[in-house]
């Protein structure tokens, strides 16, 4: 018996224990009132190395972290500092309880966001990193069931700034290739902005003979725009209500020789619905040993093909195709993807 009323005895005081709130951690709560979010982080790093917190400790050393990051924003957008305030902050989301917290730490990340990408001459790695914050934000909110309404607001909000700058400059490039990679790395921000979709269509339809091969005339990359392993061309390319017929050209750089296989070439419509290309000629670039003897040179020279041909990295191949489809299939895009890689051409509307 006794034994029995000391386990409850200790299990209610370590209970009590974890609902208590120890001098640092009520020290932290002080300054957050006070909005010296510095000194409240301070204590509240103090507080959880001792280990004492209570029930709602994270709740509010959370929200600390993320006003110090709109504070630091609102000086300076492109701060160093804003980055490791987040990746703190992004830490202990999962730990907050509280809704009108939760709303409260959203609010606070998702202003660091818009202020970044609102900032001036910001690059879009920080553009990409504000507009994280606000999608975070939206995603705490609503795990816990709060009124993300004025979050998804400032994404709005900061979308409009964004394009109401990048678009006009993405049109400026007279490099048909070039403009494509500046409209892409905006959608990465807005897809659904009308004015990008309006341009970025009027792009595609212009580039479906070229290959969107970004080199070296383009600047700090993306690899969320820079993506496909397999490059696609359409020297030739007839359209009708029920069906395509084309040329398409493959340029691979996925790293790896592999084959072409035209039965894994299927067209997309703006629905998602898929039909596969019909066939299985065309040529492949290979090189080959030219010239007389003790003149030999390596040339590449096109090889043709039925059935499967040999693509390999950084060559080209070619093959004529046609896909049929109903009346109302809308074509979005050509895909091609085996074990190496994946590749899309958008055909614009």
């Amino acid at each position: 018996m006794k034994t029995k009323t000391l386990l409850v005895l200790v299990a209610a005081s370590a209970v009590m224990f974890a609902g208590c709130k120890g001098a640092n951690e009520k020290r932290g709560d002080s300054y957050l009132e006070e909005g010296r979010y510095q000194n409240a982080i301070n204590s509240y790093l103090t507080a959880k190395s001792k280990g004492k917190i209570s029930d709602e400790f994270y709740d509010n050393f959370t929200l600390a972290i993320a006003k110090r990051a709109e504070v630091e924003s609102k000086k300076d957008a492109q701060s160093s500092l804003i980055h490791g305030f987040f990746e703190q902050a992004v830490q202990y989301l999962d730990k907050v309880q509280n809704t009108e917290k939760a709303v409260e730490i959203g609010e606070a990340l998702s202003t660091v966001g818009l202020n970044q990408a609102s900032s001036e001459g910001a690059d879009l790695g920080t553009i990409i990193d504000g507009f994280a914050k606000i999608d975070t934000s939206i995603s705490l909110i609503n795990r816990l069931g709060g009124d993300a309404s004025k979050v998804k607001a400032f994404r709005t909000q900061a979308e409009n700034v964004y394009v109401s700058h990048a678009l006009p400059e993405a049109l400026e490039e007279s490099d048909p290739v070039v403009k494509e990679y500046n409209l892409l790395a905006v959608e990465l921000i807005a897809p659904q902005n009308a004015d990008l979709k309006k341009e970025l269509n009027k792009s595609r339809l212009a580039t479906r003979p070229y290959f969107l091969i970004f080199g070296e005339n383009i600047p700090n990359k993306s690899p969320l725009v820079d993506k496909w392993g397999y490059i696609m061309a359409l020297p030739t390319f007839k359209m009708s209500a029920t069906s395509i017929n084309a040329e398409i050209q493959f340029w691979a750089s996925t790293g790896n020789n592999t084959e072409l296989d035209p039965s894994l070439i299927k067209l997309v419509s703006t629905k998602g619905d898929s039909v596969f290309a019909k066939g299985n000629k065309g040529w492949c670039e290979a090189e080959v040993i030219v010239g007389k003897k003790g003149q030999e040179k390596v040339e590449k020279k096109q090889k043709p093909f039925t059935g499967k041909g040999k693509l390999m990295n950084e060559f080209l191949c070619s093959v004529n195709v046609s896909f049929s489809y109903a009346n109302g299939f809308v074509p979005d895009y050509i895909e091609y993807k085996d074990q190496y890689g994946v590749g899309r051409k958008y055909l614009g509307q």
